[in-house]
C-alpha cells in the first residue's frame, strides 16, 4: 500500500523484485532493484540523477495515471492473487527456519536472528495455553455464491449460536 500512496502523491518509488512488488505498478511508475543494499543505493542513484536532468515524468501525470489504475476492487483483487500465490508455499518447520536464518544472515547475526525466533516460537506456545484454539471465533466464509456477502437480509441468524447477528456491511 505504500508503494501506490508515494506513488499517487507522485513520487518516483524505488523497490525490490520481492513478494508481489512487481505486481503493484506498471514498469514505467517503479525502479525495481534485487533486494541487496548495494542494488537498491544504485536504484536511488539512478532516479535522483533522472530527476536532476529532469527525465522523469511530472507528479501530476503520475498521480493521474494511478487514479486511474486503481479502485478497491482492483486493489483487492490484485491483493488476493498474491496471497494465493503464497498461500502455495511450503511452510518451513522451526528446525529448518532456524539453519536458514543461520545460513542466509551470517553466524552472528543469522544466531540472533534465530533466537529471536525461538523467543516468538515459544511466546505464541504461551499464548495459545493462555488462550486455547477452541475458545476463539472462527472467522465467517465472506467468500463463493453462498457467502454472507452474497445474502440479502440486513439480520442473520447465527444457526450455531442462534443469535441475530448484523451483516458484514451494516446494513
Amino acid at each position: 500500500m505504500a508503494i501506490v500512496e508515494g506513488a499517487s502523491c507522485g513520487l518516483q518509488v524505488v523497490s525490490t523484485r520481492v513478494g508481489g512488488i512487481p505486481e503493484v505498478l506498471p514498469e514505467e511508475l517503479i525502479t525495481l532493484c534485487e533486494p541487496t543494499v548495494r542494488s537498491l543505493c544504485a536504484g536511488l542513484e539512478t532516479v535522483i540523477a533522472r530527476q536532476r536532468v529532469g527525465s522523469l515524468p511530472p507528479p501530476e501525470s503520475i498521480h493521474s495515471r494511478v487514479r486511474t489504475l486503481y479502485t478497491w476492487r482492483n486493489v483487492a483483487e490484485r491483493t488476493e492473487k498474491v496471497y494465493d500465490r503464497v498461500s502455495t508455499e511450503e511452510v518451513l518447520p522451526l528446525d529448518r527456519r532456524l539453519l536458514r536464518l543461520r545460513s542466509h544472515c551470517g553466524p552472528v547475526a543469522g544466531s540472533v536472528f534465530a533466537f529471536m525466533a525461538v523467543l516468538d516460537f515459544l511466546f505464541l506456545l504461551l499464548l495459545q495455553w493462555l488462550v486455547p484454539d477452541r475458545v476463539m471465533d472462527v472467522a465467517v466464509d465472506a467468500t463463493g455464491p453462498r457467502s454472507m456477502w452474497g445474502q440479502g437480509s440486513s439480520i442473520k441468524l447465527n444457526a450455531t449460536k442462534g443469535a441475530a447477528n448484523p451483516d458484514l456491511f451494516g446494513e
